[in-house]
């Protein structure tokens, strides 16, 4: 039974409060055509995120079990307790500035509806009778329904949006939380998510799936290596394309398949440690089983990483492929992003480009929180499918630049296994690399890392050119990486801000520097993650939303 006056009796009775004032919202908007057309719009927009507060509400205080009989939140540290208060509070101060609205909209007078509008000292909170509510109301006056039809009714319109917005960042927080922090390394924490039923609702069951797949992975005895001979005929001969990567789609039973490639070069291996059957040795068989059976895991649409179903060595070809569904059935082929930056003759709109921006930058956020790295996160490893474009006057096929699906993992490992990387000199790929993973490496590879990559992608975005020919002699050439990034620096801030603005400029110029405000950080990067998720996704997201 949770103490009515600890901190999770507060943190709960915040939450009830917040709760009540959506439902109060709710009943106003469905009165008397408060929004006209837009009444039900507007309506099914408060009902739905009521109900994913309450979500949010059974999952955090319900007693469990898993917790020694106590709530998940009381298993967060005090600071984040502290922000899922603070972040309550500021939702309900929204609400209550629309139920303001509404009620003047109807004449109700303050004294009437007192009751109806909670008061946030921890006294009154726990108060049976803060609830109770009053259905007196009068004819509005004159004045209050011209300040409606001129003023209030735009401003209750962006208050739902803000309370939708805001709404949606607790769930990504508490998500993080869940997931980032010291309990997401917890196996019966993860199982509790992936059954328990409202976080099932919220879709946190998939993420808990993933972070849990990292320990099985290595330990499942099926193995995803495609041995039916019916692949052999399907599976291609990849030529070298310049800028277009290692990839080919092809059809098999009427569904979609992407090819990836990646070079294995068997008589490097000595034989003692090839399985002969195969031609693979056991340590990149294993690496490379793991890694497919993590992408073949149900994945949320935010990571854009197509679903796996297996991989087969080419041993004609020295390489090892990996194959990915495509579903619903495309179009047509997919083309790099790299190499639609060097024909430059598809150069998207503004809006386009930050749309790209925004599902590249919250699948780097998505993947980091199930600690997941890339560790080869480029261009020319983003494909982009061609979409119909829906114009009566001018129907067209054109690049899907909203969904842009990451490939290219390089058998990367889950962020708890240490990855020393193989030496690589070449600059294309180089240009990506943090200064500390360039050459031979000799830093584990972390989280920053993968940031610095999206900010190098980034910037070609905003410039639509790609990285390598920026500054093309000097990157070449260039023997140290710390003058590469000086000069990736110098191109974001001289040239982005005349062509996406300031915010995106400053978006880049962080990644690119690492300069995130982080000190002190845990050993799951909780701080890092947070800052990234403030200070790069949500200013994208909300950049994109304008535009």
């Amino acid at each position: 039974m949770i103490d009515p006056l600890s901190v999770a009796g507060l943190a709960i009775a915040i939450v009830d409060a917040l709760i009540k004032l959506g439902e109060r919202t709710g009943e106003l908007i469905s009165d008397a055509n408060a929004f006209e057309s837009d009444s039900s719009e507007m309506r099914n927009l408060v009902n739905d995120e009521n109900i994913q507060t309450k979500l949010i509400r059974n999952l955090l205080f319900s007693e469990c079990a898993v917790y020694g009989g106590k709530t998940l939140f009381e298993q967060f540290d005090p600071d984040i307790q502290k922000q899922i208060e603070l972040l309550c509070v500021e939702i309900k101060s929204i609400l209550q500035e629309g139920v303001e609205l509404l009620e003047r909209r109807y004449g109700i007078s303050r004294q009437t509806s007192s009751a109806s509008i909670p008061n946030f000292s921890s006294n009154s909170l726990l108060s049976p009778d803060s609830s109770q509510r009053s259905s007196g109301r009068a004819t509005p006056s004159f004045p209050d329904l011209l300040r409606w039809s001129f003023r209030d009714k735009k401003r209750v319109e962006a208050i739902l949006q803000s309370f939708k917005d805001r709404n949606s960042r607790l769930k990504k927080k508490v998500e993080l939380w869940c997931l980032a922090s010291q309990l997401g390394v917890s196996p019966d924490h993860l199982n509790h998510l992936q059954t328990d039923a409202s976080s099932r609702e919220l879709g946190f069951d998939k993420d808990a799936s993933l972070r849990l797949a990292q320990w099985d992975s290595g330990e499942m005895t099926t193995s995803l290596e495609l041995l039916d001979q019916s692949w052999d005929s399907h599976l291609k001969q990849i030529e070298p394309i310049e800028y277009q990567g290692m990839f080919a789609m092809f059809y098999k039973d009427g569904v979609a398949y992407i090819q990836e490639n990646h070079h294995y070069d068997s008589t490097s291996i000595p034989m003692h440690a090839c399985i002969p059957s195969y031609g693979v040795d056991q340590r990149t068989k294993s690496r490379v089983d793991s890694l497919a059976k993590l992408l073949h895991q149900p994945k949320g649409q935010v990571f854009r990483v197509l679903p796996c179903v297996g991989w087969k060595y080419l041993p004609s070809q020295h390489s090892i492929a990996f194959v990915f569904e495509v579903q619903p059935k495309p179009i047509g082929a997919p083309v790099s992003l790299q190499r639609l930056l060097f024909k430059n003759d598809l150069r998207p709109e503004l809006g386009d480009k930050f749309r790209l921006a925004l599902g590249l930058s919250k699948c780097i956020a998505q993947m980091h929180m199930v600690q997941w790295l890339h560790e080869s996160f480029r261009s020319d490893n983003i494909l982009l499918l061609p979409h119909q474009i829906h114009d009566s006057t001018d129907p067209r096929v054109g690049v899907n630049y909203p969904s842009p699906w990451v490939l290219g993992f390089e058998f990367s490992r889950p962020e708890p296994f240490f990855s020393m990387g193989q030496a690589d000199f070449e600059p294309s790929r180089d240009i990506y690399r943090h200064p500390d993973r360039q050459g031979q490496p000799m830093k584990m590879f972390k989280k920053i890392h993968d940031i610095y990559a999206l900010g190098v992608v980034l910037l070609e975005i905003g410039l639509w050119e790609p990285a390598v020919k920026l500054e093309k002699n000097v990157f070449s050439h260039a023997s140290n990486p710390h003058a590469v990034r000086a000069q990736l620096i110098k191109h974001a801030q001289r040239r982005l801000e005349s062509r996406v603005g300031r915010r995106y400029k400053e978006v880049v110029v962080k990644c690119l520097t690492g300069e995130f405000g982080v000190e002190d950080d845990t050993k799951e990067d909780l701080k890092l993650q947070q800052a990234f998720r403030y200070q790069v996704v949500d200013v994208i997201e909300m950049a994109a939303s304008y535009v």
